[in-house]
C-alpha cells in the first residue's frame, strides 16, 4: 500500500459519526455548506440575466476559500469541518482547491465583464457542479478535469 502524502497542516480525521453529525460527507470529508456563496452568486446572476436585478448586485461577491468560509460563517461544528478538511490526502485537497479556484476565477472574470456578460453563467454553473461533485462523491476526485474548466475561463476572454 502506498503512503498518502500529507499536507503540512494535516490532522487525524474525525470519526465518521462526528462528521455526519456536523453535516460533513464522511467519505469526501467536505461539507456542502461551502457551496452557499457560489449558489448565491448563480442565483443573483440569473436574476440579473432576466432583468429582475441590476448587474451591480453581483459586484459585492468576494472570493473565499473553504477554511475561511467556515471560519467566518459561525458554523457550529467548525472544528470538525476544519479537521476533516485538513485530514484529506494532499493530492485530493489540491484537486478540490484547484476546482474551487477555477470556479472563483470564472466568477471574478464574470464580474469584471459586467454588465456586458450577464448571460455567461453556464461556465460558472459547470464549475460549481464540479466542486459539488467533489464534495458529494469521492469517485469524482478521479474525474477532476481542471484543464477543461480553465478552457472555460479562457473562453470568457474571447
Amino acid at each position: 500500500m502506498q503512503a498518502r502524502e500529507k499536507c503540512n497542516d494535516w490532522v487525524e480525521c474525525p470519526h465518521r459519526e462526528v462528521m455526519l453529525a456536523a453535516n460533513v460527507h464522511p467519505d469526501t470529508r467536505l461539507a456542502t455548506d461551502f457551496l452557499n456563496p457560489f449558489n448565491e452568486y448563480i442565483m443573483l446572476g440569473e436574476l440579473v440575466a432576466d432583468g429582475s436585478m441590476p448587474p451591480d448586485v453581483l459586484g459585492d461577491w468576494l472570493p473565499i476559500d473553504y477554511e475561511t468560509h467556515f471560519a467566518r460563517s459561525g458554523f457550529a461544528a467548525l472544528d470538525v469541518v476544519l479537521a476533516a478538511f485538513r485530514s484529506l490526502p494532499c493530492r485530493q485537497r489540491r484537486a478540490f482547491e484547484d476546482a474551487v479556484n477555477n470556479l472563483i476565477d470564472l466568477i471574478v472574470v464574470h464580474q469584471s465583464n459586467l454588465p456586458a456578460a450577464p448571460d455567461r453563467m453556464a461556465g460558472i454553473k459547470h464549475a460549481r457542479d464540479q466542486v459539488s461533485a467533489l464534495i458529494c462523491d469521492p469517485a469524482h476526485f478521479e474525474d477532476v478535469d481542471n484543464e477543461a474548466t480553465q478552457a472555460a475561463i479562457d473562453a470568457l476572454f474571447d
